[in-house]
């Protein structure tokens, strides 16, 4: 059984650095749960159970707590570290709403279980805090496939679900009234990148616009490479993917295979989910393809932990990384104090996937405040409603059962779905930069409009004295 306990009451001695990088991995923190994971149930048959058996959702007035289920992944030795950083997020919403009076002066309690990565335990579990645990609603998740099956149940069951980091565009766009998402969709991530290389044009100079990108040669992988070779020719971006197979720490041959293209590519796109992504920056810089030749190369956050960067690529300067999820220069105030707390813990910035969860609990519960109710109609009707600002930033649904994507001419997947989360370009502009200290260089409502530089633009900038 999960059982309550005390808030996490953060160690007070830690010294929180704001401009730290991330490190990796993290050790696990001790951390005294809101809610103590399990990973064993007790086992109820969906077909035995009623949706009203043993729990009543009434009003806040008649309730003595209130009871949000949460499910991360904190068994999974390559995911531990994303689902302990999400649940000791949720613990700090838990906290910060209780020490504000909870809702409506009622105490807002969290179950939470590990879903292994699994998508059968994922269900599981969602019914068993449905039917058992009686929770008003179902927050958190990090896999795209243990999102869609916790989906079913929640809408088996008519239960409120905000997911915080599945981006699989198929988990809200069957229009399910029940579910909400926080996190970018995969469709919102190349069109982001497509943005992008249509504000960058021809960057190099040589008549024609081609990106490249570079992913893992798996089902993940292809299916990306895929998605990038149907999505950026819209924009006018000729796009040539390259798979490798791993593990590997040898990427001489894709290397041979740009310096093969007819003309050097404006961006290069290394997608490694699961590689070595420093050592193909490296190597691929060694080999003259990078910011020198006005190829600019785009990454993933692993490269924000700069101390582990500079190290691995010390001729690194201009690389550009992906980051989803506020940044320092970015952040709300109320993600200010998120981060700082947070640090105390993990000593490094919170991914995305953490201010995720810490927002999807206030969310509900700023739902569950404004219906005072815990009829599950009204929180979802309380939910298409939400105009807050938040950690992350500002959040609504606009698209919903009185304005569906369809009436509006925009996909299904941004039913129930926050359209504007944080999708950042990161540049590291000088050697040995705090990753901190990185330019923002799009979108431009965080970047001021700032270019992406390389170095002959930096020298010219030098030069004539301008500061960006």
């Amino acid at each position: 059984m999960a059982s309550c306990a005390e808030a996490a009451t953060p160690n007070t001695e830690a010294t929180p650095t704001l401009v730290s990088a991330a490190e990796s991995p993290p050790a696990i923190p001790t951390i005294a749960p809101t809610a103590e994971p399990t990973a064993t149930p007790i086992i109820v048959p969906a077909a035995a159970v009623p949706a009203t058996v043993g729990c009543t959702r009434g009003t806040v007035r008649t309730e003595d707590e209130i009871a949000i289920g949460a499910l991360y992944p904190l068994s999974n030795p390559q995911m531990m570290a994303n689902g302990f950083a999400m649940l000791a997020a949720t613990n700090l919403a838990i906290a910060d709403i209780n020490e504000r009076g909870g809702i409506g002066g009622k105490t807002i309690r969290a179950v939470i279980y590990d879903s292994a990565s699994d998508p059968a335990q994922g269900a599981l579990f969602a019914e068993r805090l449905i039917t058992l645990d009686c929770v008003t609603a179902i927050v958190g998740i990090f896999h795209s496939d243990v999102a869609i099956a916790v989906k079913d149940v929640a809408v088996q069951y008519h239960v409120p679900v905000i997911f915080a980091d599945p981006y699989a565009d198929e988990v809200t766009a069957d229009w399910a009234p029940e579910i909400f998402r926080i996190a970018p969709t995969h469709s919102m991530l190349i069109e982001t990148m497509g943005e992008w290389l249509n504000a960058l044009g021809d960057y190099n100079r040589d008549g024609e616009r081609l990106a490249v990108v570079i992913a893992e040669n798996t089902e993940f992988g292809r299916s990306r490479l895929q998605r990038f070779e149907e999505t950026l020719p819209q924009v006018g971006v000729k796009t040539v993917g390259f798979p490798i197979d791993l593990p590997s720490d040898d990427f001489s041959p894709v290397i041979a295979r740009i310096v093969a293209l007819d003309n050097l590519p404006d961006a290069i796109f290394l997608y490694l989910h699961n590689g070595n992504v420093m050592s193909l920056a490296k190597q691929l810089i060694d080999a003259g393809i990078g910011p020198e030749r006005n190829s600019l190369l785009v990454t993933t956050s692993k490269i924000l932990d700069d101390q582990r960067f500079w190290q691995e690529v010390p001729n690194g300067d201009f690389l550009i990384a992906m980051q989803i999820g506020p940044w320092p220069s970015t952040i709300t105030q109320m993600g200010q104090s998120f981060a700082m707390r947070f640090q105390q813990y993990f000593h490094r910035w919170p991914e995305g996937s953490a201010f995720e969860a810490y927002d999807a609990v206030w969310l509900i519960a700023d739902a569950i405040g404004r219906a005072d109710s815990l009829v599950p109609n009204a929180i979802i009707d309380a939910l298409e409603k939400t105009d807050i600002t938040l950690a992350a930033g500002h959040y609504n649904f606009p698209y919903g059962s009185s304005s569906p994507p369809d009436a509006q001419g925009v996909a299904p997947y941004l039913w129930h779905q926050w359209p504007t989360p944080p999708i950042l370009y990161l540049q590291y502009t000088e050697t040995n930069q705090l990753s901190s200290q990185m330019q923002v260089i799009w979108p431009p409502a965080y970047s001021n409009g700032s270019p992406p530089i390389a170095p002959k633009l930096k020298e010219l900038i030098d030069q004539i004295g301008l500061h960006r």
